[in-house]
């Protein structure tokens, strides 16, 4: 069972009853950012100021920022350089592809992946037990171009990131809109997290999940599921 945990753009929660891991942690994008998380690790695809904010987190954890294997305990993280893509005619730097191995499933985020990457690194997605890619466009790959990567990959769950909401402060993407009308399947849950029973995963059939950021009612309290 893996609770996943979703506070906008490409920040991601990921708990077990043993582990608590961060992804791509941002800075101050317009969505809510978190306060008192105790992550056991947390891993940043790239050092762009909304996917490497280590400094809202204060108890000791383990930081994974660069390319490599890391063996921790009963974990397994690989980081995978990966195409940034480029913004008008210029490159926007490295980005790293985040596999974790856990509890014998493969978890993969895309950073900020910018192209299709080559038939040795799709390999490390094929059939993938949870995918996070991004759809928003601009500084990433697109909805169209996603498509293409869970078509070549066949992952058993994917969540959608990176895209444009009523909150985000980051210009330029698209919202999840053109995601949707390419997989109108896709399951919208409202709330920001959810629980994945891996037991029940499909191989070659894909599930498509998006998620609602954490939201603030007036009071300033954040709303609970």
């Amino acid at each position: 069972m893996f609770n996943i945990k979703w506070f906008g753009h490409a920040m991601w929660q990921i708990t077990t009853d043993k582990l608590s891991i961060i992804l791509d942690p941002f800075s101050d994008i317009g969505y809510p950012v978190p306060k008192d998380l105790t992550p056991d690790i947390v891993i940043s695809s790239h050092e762009h100021f909304d996917h490497s904010n280590f400094k809202m987190f204060t108890s000791p954890y383990k930081k994974i920022t660069q390319i490599g294997t890391y063996h921790l305990d009963e974990i397994k993280v690989k980081l995978i350089e990966v195409s940034h893509g480029k913004l008008e005619n210029k490159n926007l730097g490295d980005t790293y592809m985040i596999i974790i191995y856990l509890n014998n499933h493969t978890i993969v985020h895309c950073g900020d992946i910018g192209a299709i990457p080559n038939k040795d690194t799709l390999d490390y997605l094929k059939d993938a037990d949870i995918l996070f890619v991004p759809v928003g466009g601009h500084y990433t790959i697109d909805a169209a171009t996603a498509k293409e990567l869970i078509e070549l990959t066949t992952p058993k769950v994917v969540f959608p990131m990176h895209y444009k909401t009523e909150v985000s402060k980051i210009d330029g993407i698209a919202g999840i809109e053109p995601f949707l009308a390419l997989f109108p399947e896709t399951e919208i849950v409202n709330s920001d997290q959810i629980t994945i029973d891996t037991t029940k995963l499909k191989k070659n059939k894909t599930r498509l999940i998006t998620l609602d950021f954490p939201r603030q009612n007036t009071s300033g309290i954040e709303a609970k599921i």
